[in-house]
């Protein structure tokens, strides 16, 4: 499954993480955290996420981000592609 994530909408914590909830369909106990994110994207299977307008994003974007690409390094199943072509983190 292909999901597109739109780094514009993770510029404030509260939004960001209420934005990825809805679009990646986690549960309603996520925890709207970065630590809870990670383990949330390291149960998805046969995903690929491709962020698009990486170079709009705000600061809170660039704390999603690492936690994106160490739950793509840790996750087999998850492969994380970056819209600007510079980037790609993939396993399995």
């Amino acid at each position: 499954m292909r999901i597109l994530l739109d780094a514009r909408r993770m510029e404030i914590r509260e939004e960001a993480h209420a934005y990825l909830q809805e679009t990646l369909g986690f549960p309603a106990y996520y925890g709207r955290n970065l630590d809870a994110l990670y383990e949330c994207l390291c149960e998805l299977s046969d995903t690929e996420l491709a962020v698009l307008h990486r170079e709009e994003a705000g600061k809170y974007y660039l704390k999603v981000e690492k936690a994106l690409k160490a739950a793509a390094k840790e996750n087999r199943e998850l492969c994380l592609v970056f819209a600007d072509g510079q980037d790609r983190h993939e396993n399995g």
